[in-house]
């Protein structure tokens, strides 16, 4: 028609422009939002994160039982793992980080809160274990062999498509959430004075070690005053009015007063952090113990063992003999 103006679609180079504006955009909330969320995982230089020092103290040879250990490359490649829920998408998902399971003082669900909140956590976790083992069979071919392809995950943004790395990102999943079970709820938290409790400074619990909850079958409910802080997004104060937040509870990293980020108060007062740190090595500890079993019950003695090897980073030479828990005494729900 006369006297009208054709709409011309972008180009390609404007196309990539825009595509480039919206990762940027989005790297930039992910990161602007993670430090709020875990046990911090990109530390200052030199440092190793706080994830990687828990897996590390649960897992690595230097302290593990030699038949149940991982190699440093083993570790490295599950670092990337458990970093993934802190820069992707789920890094506003409550279940990913056990968060918004909060309580009132008096012990009363706030306004709006979902009441199953530590469960969707629990449920997180068995889940992505059950994802795991099933990718597992991937591995290894009938006779126990390493499949072809083992590239490992690197930090690939999709969803990763070898056998290793979908085992990774379901393990990594699981691992960060179980870890940050212990830096965001009361669980390993010393008593608060009746007296000093407030929506701020909840009741801890004193809990400690790995909590039973986690491990049980079955779908009991939280200890009663178990719970986690509120965490929508930032400020946590705006996005959290009058609730118990993330910011009141979090031990996600050590106290250090040359640390650029702020003490976390919770983590700040007394052995709150050791706790902390200690129950969620430990429940790292009983995570790949059981799974590790698993893999045994689920795929036989020679396919279970070469796919162990093969997790951990070892060569199948140093699997030798025996798995890190008998499969018959291996309970625990996944």
């Amino acid at each position: 028609m006369t006297g009208t103006r054709r709409l011309e679609r972008p180009g390609p180079q404007r196309r990539l422009l825009w595509l480039a504006f919206g990762l940027a955009a989005w790297l930039a909330l992910t990161l602007a939002v993670q430090p709020a969320r875990a046990f911090i995982p990109f530390p200052g230089e030199g440092s190793a994160s706080e994830h990687r020092r828990v897996t590390d103290a649960a897992l690595a040879c230097r302290w593990a039982d030699p038949t149940a250990c991982w190699s440093a490359g083993g570790l490295d490649r599950l670092e990337v793992a458990l970093k993934r829920p802190d820069i992707t998408a789920i890094t506003l998902t409550d279940a990913a980080h056990c968060d918004s399971g909060d309580l009132n003082p008096d012990g009363t669900l706030p306004r709006g809160r979902d009441p199953a909140a530590l469960e969707n956590c629990r449920k997180w976790i068995r889940d992505n274990l059950r994802l795991a083992l099933a990718a597992a069979d991937g591995l290894v071919d009938a006779r126990g062999a390493p499949v072809r392809d083992m590239r490992d995950c690197a930090w690939r943004v999709l969803r990763p498509r070898t056998a290793l790395c979908d085992v990774d990102f379901h393990l990594g999943r699981a691992l960060h959430a179980a870890q940050d079970f212990y830096s965001h709820t009361n669980w390993v938290d010393q008593p608060v004075q009746p007296e000093d409790v407030t929506i701020h400074n909840p009741q801890g619990l004193g809990g400690s070690g790995p909590i039973d909850w986690l491990a049980e079958e079955g779908d009991e409910p939280p200890p009663p005053g178990l719970m986690s802080g509120c965490f929508v997004f930032l400020p946590e104060a705006a996005f959290c009015h009058g609730r118990t937040r993330h910011a009141d509870l979090n031990k996600d990293h050590r106290p250090d007063p040359a640390s650029r980020e702020p003490d976390p108060p919770r983590g700040a007062v007394g052995e709150n952090f050791a706790r902390a740190f200690d129950a969620a090595s430990g429940e790292t500890a009983r995570i790949w113990t059981r799974f590790d079993a698993r893999l045994v019950t689920t795929y036989g003695e020679v396919r279970g063992r070469a796919m162990s090897c093969i997790l951990r980073g070892l060569p199948p030479s140093m699997c030798g003999s025996g798995l890190s828990a008998t499969p018959a005494s291996a309970p625990g729900a996944f």
